[in-house]
């Protein structure tokens, strides 16, 4: 059990070591100045931004990698709706009817195509997974 403990301690020590020697790793985004980005998504009966009634036209918000995304979700419905984006925010929010709330602000780093979606079951909730964060 010692010899455990004294191989751990010393695995440890070791990466502390090798972090201090090298470094941390830089942000992805480090020395470049992105643009901030605002959006808002409107979650009613008809789901995120009238997408019962306009089929495929889901909320699709496109960045730049590097940029700070803002996102305003206004809950215009009686019954609570969610709201989640795969990699940024992916424990999502609860959004009471006749709340306004503002996910906190993130930088996306990462480039790719991102799920926005409803992490509430509502009457509407088919119609609210299938949103996307594009970051090119």
């Amino acid at each position: 059990m010692l010899a455990v403990i004294v191989i751990v301690v010393a695995a440890a020590l070791g990466a502390g070591i090798m972090t201090f020697a090298v470094g941390l790793p830089g942000s992805p985004c480090e020395g470049i100045a992105g643009t901030t980005r605002n959006f808002t998504i409107v979650a009613n009966i008809n789901g995120f931004n009238d997408s019962k009634n306009h089929q495929g036209q889901w909320p699709i918000m496109s960045v730049h990698r590097c940029d700070i995304v803002k996102v305003t979700i206004i809950n215009r419905d009686t019954q609570t709706h969610g709201f989640a984006i795969d990699n940024y925010a992916i424990r999502g929010t609860e959004i009471q009817g006749g709340q306004t709330l503002s996910v906190p602000p993130f930088l996306a780093s990462k480039i790719g195509q991102f799920r926005v979606f409803c992490i509430s079951f509502c009457t509407v909730h088919t119609f609210m997974q299938n949103g996307s964060l594009n970051v090119a």
